[in-house]
C-alpha cells in the first residue's frame, strides 16, 4: 500500500463513532477558539484588502465568508477565512504547524453546499489534522519537521495543504480513488516559506493551504487526475519537502487511525504573537512578577534570538512585531501580557518598548527544546528560568474559561452579543448538530458596530 493510499482510505473510511472523545473535545474547542480569532481577523487590514479581491473576482455565490459575510465561490471562500484565521498568529497550534486555521475554513467554505451534520463536519476536521500529522512526522507533540524547517519551509502551508484537501474529500463525499487523484493535485500545490513572516503572506499560507485543498477535491471530484501516489517515492511530496528518506506507507503511516494525534490536544495561544515567542515571553512575565522588577531595574536579557522564524529585530509594522522577540519580551516586561492592539506600527516604534528591546541579548537554547531566559539587573543579580511550556500548551490541560473568554473578547469585534452566543453554543454542541447552516448564519451577521482590530 503507498502512502497517498494509506491516507486516502483513513480519510473516506474514518467513523465519527471510532474518533476518541478526547479528539472530538479538543476539535471543537479548536473551531471555537480559531472562528472567534477569525472574526478578529476580519477586522485587520488584510481583511480589507481580501474583501476587495472577493468584490473583483466575482463568481458563483456558493459560500460566505465569516465576519465579513460576502458570499463567494468555494475556494476563493475558503482562502478567505483561512488568511482571516492566521491574520492576528492567534489561532492554535499542533500537528503540522497551524492546524484549525487551515481546517476549518475548508468547512466553512463547503458548508453551504454539502450541508454536513456537525458531526460530519468533526470527522471532516479529524481527518484532515490526523493526516496532515502524519505527513508532517509529527509524533511527539511539539516535535517538527527539521529538514524542511531548515529549507525555509512553513509547515502550515505544504502540510496544511494535503491535510484542507482530506477535509474537503471528506465533505464533499469522495471516492478513495478520488481522493488519491485529490492529494495527487494538492501535493503540486503545496506551498508558504518562512520569509514571508511578518506580512500580509504569512496569514495567507493558511489561506491558500485552505483554498487548494477544496480545488483539488473539487478537480478530483470531476475526473482530474494525478499521480496515485505523489506523496511518496523518489519524486514524491515526501522527498520534495523533507529531502531523501524511506517514504513508505509502514514508516509514515505506522499510527495512522491506530492513535490520535489530536488527542494529545492544540496549543490556544495566550498572546497574538508567533508561538515562537510565547515561552521566553512567559518566561520574562514570570522573573519581572515574581522579583517585583522594575523596566529601570533591567540591565540584561539573555534569550535565544535565532532567526528561524523571528526574522525582525528591528520590527517597524505590527505584522513584524509578531516576528521579533525582543518586542514581545519588551511588551511582557511593560505590561505582563500582550494584546491584539498591542501589535500596531506605532507601538513597535515606542520609547519604552524600544529601550527595553535594546537590552536583549542572545545566548544559545538548550539542546532538549526549552527555552532558557535570563535577567541580569543594573544591580549584577542574575535571575533565570527554564521554561518548558508556555501557557496554553496541552499540558496543562484545556483551560475553558480562559478559552471561552478568548473567544468571546475576539468574536465582538465583529458580531452583536446574540450572534456570539450562538456561534459558542452551536460549536460546542456541535456534534449533537444535525445541520450547520445557523452556525453560518450566525457567524456572517455582522454588527452595526464593528471594530478595527489591528492597524498594521
Amino acid at each position: 500500500m503507498s502512502v497517498t493510499s494509506a491516507c486516502a482510505d483513513f480519510t473516506t473510511s474514518l467513523p465519527f463513532d471510532s474518533i476518541p472523545p478526547d479528539a472530538v473535545k479538543w476539535a471543537k474547542w479548536g473551531m471555537l477558539d480559531c472562528s472567534g480569532v477569525a472574526l478578529a481577523g476580519a477586522s485587520t487590514e488584510l481583511a480589507k484588502v481580501v474583501n476587495d479581491y472577493l468584490d473583483f473576482v466575482g463568481g458563483a455565490h456558493q459560500a460566505r465568508v465569516i465576519g465579513l459575510g460576502t458570499p463567494a465561490n468555494a475556494p476563493e471562500s475558503a482562502m478567505a477565512n483561512g488568511a482571516l484565521a492566521h491574520a492576528l498568529d492567534f489561532d492554535d497550534v499542533g500537528g503540522f504547524g497551524h492546524p484549525t486555521a487551515v481546517l476549518l475554513p475548508v468547512i466553512y467554505a463547503l458548508a453551504d453546499l454539502t450541508k454536513p451534520s456537525g458531526k460530519e463536519a468533526i470527522a471532516a476536521y479529524v481527518a484532515g489534522f490526523e493526516v496532515g500529522n502524519c505527513l508532517a512526522d509529527r509524533n511527539t507533540f511539539g516535535k517538527i519537521d527539521t529538514k524542511s524547517w531548515h529549507l525555509g519551509w512553513h509547515p502550515t502551508g505544504p502540510y496544511g495543504t494535503l491535510g484542507a484537501t482530506c477535509t474537503a474529500a471528506r465533505l464533499l463525499k469522495l471516492t478513495r480513488e478520488q481522493t488519491m487523484h485529490a492529494m495527487g493535485i494538492a501535493a503540486s500545490e503545496a506551498c508558504g516559506i518562512q520569509r514571508n513572516f511578518g506580512t500580509m503572506t504569512k496569514p495567507l499560507h493558511a489561506g491558500l493551504a485552505a483554498r487548494n485543498g477544496v480545488f483539488a477535491a473539487l478537480l478530483a471530484q470531476r475526473g482530474f487526475t494525478a499521480d496515485r501516489d505523489a506523496l511518496g517515492g523518489e519524486q514524491g511530496f515526501l522527498r520534495a519537502f523533507k529531502g531523501p528518506g524511506d517514504y513508505t506507507e509502514e514508516l509514515v503511516c505506522a499510527k495512522l487511525g491506530k492513535t490520535y494525534a489530536l488527542s494529545r490536544g492544540l496549543v490556544i495561544k495566550w498572546y497574538p504573537a508567533c508561538w515562537s515567542t510565547h515561552r521566553a515571553t512567559s518566561g520574562v512575565i514570570e522573573l519581572v512578577r515574581k522579583h517585583g522588577l522594575a523596566p529601570d531595574d533591567i540591565q540584561t536579557i539573555e534569550v535565544d534570538l535565532r532567526l528561524i522564524p523571528l526574522l525582525h529585530t528591528d520590527p517597524k509594522t505590527g505584522l513584524q512585531g509578531k516576528f521579533s522577540m525582543s518586542f514581545n519580551l519588551a511588551l511582557g516586561v511593560l505590561k505582563g501580557w500582550s494584546e491584539i492592539p498591542d501589535y500596531s506600527s506605532p507601538r513597535t516604534q515606542e520609547a519604552g518598548l524600544r529601550t527595553i528591546m535594546q537590552k536583549v541579548k542572545h545566548v544559545p537554547d538548550p539542546a532538549d527544546g526549552s527555552v532558557n531566559v535570563a535577567i541580569i539587573t543594573r544591580g549584577g543579580k542574575r535571575l533565570e528560568l527554564n521554561v518548558k511550556h508556555a501557557p496554553g500548551d496541552p499540558t496543562f490541560g484545556l483551560q475553558e474559561e480562559r478559552t471561552l473568554n478568548k473567544f468571546r473578547a475576539c468574536a465582538a469585534y465583529r458580531l452583536a452579543p446574540d450572534a456570539v452566543k450562538k456561534v459558542e453554543t452551536d460549536i460546542l454542541a456541535l456534534d449533537a448538530r444535525s445541520e450547520i447552516g445557523g452556525l453560518m448564519d450566525a457567524l456572517t451577521r455582522i454588527s452595526s458596530t464593528p471594530r478595527v482590530s489591528m492597524p498594521a
